[in-house]
């Protein structure tokens, strides 16, 4: 039981990222969308441009050891979705938006604080657990279901060929982990672990090493949680046993990922970096189709939403 424990914590960050959106994107004002047009095809490569170039641009800093710029730009982009996420929750208090928006600053500007002065693992992973809740719920409430799954398709494949052929992602992972930025999951194997040893050793194992964490990018919870979120909210919400038939397909698409991310979990044991957008990708749209077929009985163009 001992040596699942990260394996049930893990899962247990990736249900709670995607529930927490689904619970927090219709609190969201209309214009938070990320996209004018939820539906629009061309969303999804607009998104993935955004994170080509965002890629690029990070891979030279950590080239030319431009640490500080690097956590510059993620401590603005992360405080700025914390506000995101804080202040439709404080706002349900506060109707004048006024203390909400200071309860917001003080909260997020806290984090950050904590973040900067501490950097511990579970530091990153409270505010990568906000920041993955806030990015799946804008995400998901911006993209219908068409665009999602195209979404899920493409990140998918640009996963596989970054961790596997390019290996790019894995040198961006090494690059920004010892700057202990909040874009992994960090789930210690034993008592006494810390962020230096991340620093000193990465958080690659060495061959013939014992593991002393397990890592999960805070993406490879939120890209799945789009096609849960999107669901929950532009599917019709028919009657269905226990809830309705839009919340059965988000729970499909959130069980398909989870099987895809236990499959995924076996084999990242062995010690390889893994490609977890493939397993997790997969699992969510077959499980969301699964779900459709079963809640709504029936099978055609109306599962993509069309």
């Amino acid at each position: 039981m001992r040596k699942n424990l990260p394996l049930l914590a893990m899962a247990g960050i990736y249900v709670l990222v995607q529930v927490s959106a689904v619970l927090l994107a219709p609190l969201f004002l209309p214009e938070f969308t990320a996209f004018p047009d939820p539906s629009s095809p061309v969303n999804p490569f607009i998104y993935i441009f955004i994170v080509l170039v965002m890629t690029a641009i990070i891979l030279i800093l950590i080239k030319y050891g431009r640490q500080r710029i690097i956590q510059a730009i993620f401590y603005v982009s992360i405080f700025i979705t914390m506000l995101y996420v804080f202040m439709p929750i404080f706002l349900l208090f506060d109707s004048e938006g006024i203390l909400a928006l200071i309860a917001s600053l003080a909260v997020a500007g806290g984090l950050i604080y904590l973040l900067a002065k501490s950097g511990e693992w579970y530091v990153i992973d409270a505010i990568a657990l906000v920041v993955g809740v806030g990015v799946t719920a804008i995400l998901g409430m911006s993209l219908t279901i068409l665009p999602v799954i195209i979404l899920l398709i493409v990140m998918a494949v640009y996963d596989a060929i970054s961790v596997y052929k390019t290996k790019h992602m894995i040198a961006l992972a090494e690059g920004v982990a010892p700057m202990r930025l909040p874009v992994l999951f960090v789930v210690p194997k034993e008592k006494g672990f810390t962020m230096d040893k991340v620093e000193k050793e990465g958080m690659v194992k060495k061959e013939g090493g014992e593991r002393e964490a397990f890592f999960m990018g805070v993406g490879d919870a939120v890209i799945p949680g789009l096609l849960v979120v999107s669901a929950s909210l532009y599917l019709p919400a028919e009657a269905a046993p226990l809830m309705s038939a839009n919340l059965w397909a988000a729970a499909g698409a959130m069980i398909g990922g989870l099987v895809g991310y236990l499959v995924l979990f076996r084999i990242v044991m062995k010690g390889k970096p893994q490609a977890g957008l493939p397993f997790l990708n997969t699992g969510a749209i077959l499980g969301y189709l699964a779900a459709y077929a079963l809640a709504y009985g029936s099978i055609g163009l109306e599962m993509l939403g069309l």
